[in-house]
């Protein structure tokens, strides 16, 4: 009787389950074999991840000692044409984080009086002209261009400072061509050719032309 009830149990059970699918051990064979491909290429990823990891690596340090590289040559650069521009002081570029300088920023410090470094925020209008005058000649020396626009770069500047810039620029303007737009006399000493634009009665512009 015992084993006719487990038989009756049985004959449920295989009944509750309904037609066998002939074909589910074909579908299962085809899924293994899709399961091991990608065990296979999973595998291959985490090589090439690998690979990838130390590429990027590589790169990172000589991006790194490429711009050290080239921040020690601007530093320079701009310390020596600051000194040259200004009467007084010194400045230099300060790395907010040496150990990682991509990720933070780069400060400008300037030392005109006493003992103490400023921030170029804190400078007036005149002194903030000159720092950012001897960055960009400092950027300027590295990667020279063919020609430079300079749109009144001395409006705030006093007409000692002011031949100190002409001076400058026509020192640079050997190697390359500058267009400077200035109402100052001891930058328009300086220049080879002189364009006046000036204004009619008719409201008309007016060219005029002086060679020096």
């Amino acid at each position: 009787e015992d084993i006719k009830f487990e038989i009756r149990q049985f004959e449920r059970m295989a009944s509750d389950m309904g037609a066998v699918n002939m074909k589910a051990l074909e579908i299962y064979d085809k899924v293994e074999r899709e399961y091991k491909g990608l065990l296979d290429k999973k595998e291959e990823l985490k090589k090439e991840r690998g690979d990838v990891l130390v590429m990027i690596n590589e790169i990172d340090s000589k991006k790194k000692e490429l711009f050290m590289a080239t921040f020690e040559v601007l530093n320079r650069n701009f310390q020596r044409i600051f000194v040259t521009l200004s009467t007084k002081g010194e400045a230099f570029l300060d790395l907010e984080d040496p150990n990682d300088p991509f990720a933070a920023g780069l400060d400008i410090k300037v030392r005109l009086t006493g003992k103490r470094f400023m921030d170029i925020r804190s400078l007036s209008g005149g002194e903030k002209t000159l720092t950012a005058l001897a960055f960009l000649f400092a950027v300027q020396e590295h990667e020279p261009a063919s020609f430079y626009v300079l749109d009144e770069v001395d409006a705030a500047l006093d007409k000692r400072n002011s031949e100190k810039l002409a001076g400058l620029i026509r020192s640079y303007t050997q190697k390359a061509q500058y267009v400077v737009i200035s109402h100052n006399d001891g930058v328009i000493s300086e220049a080879d050719v002189l364009y006046g634009i000036s204004m009619n009665e008719h409201g008309m512009s007016k060219v005029t032309t002086l060679k020096i």
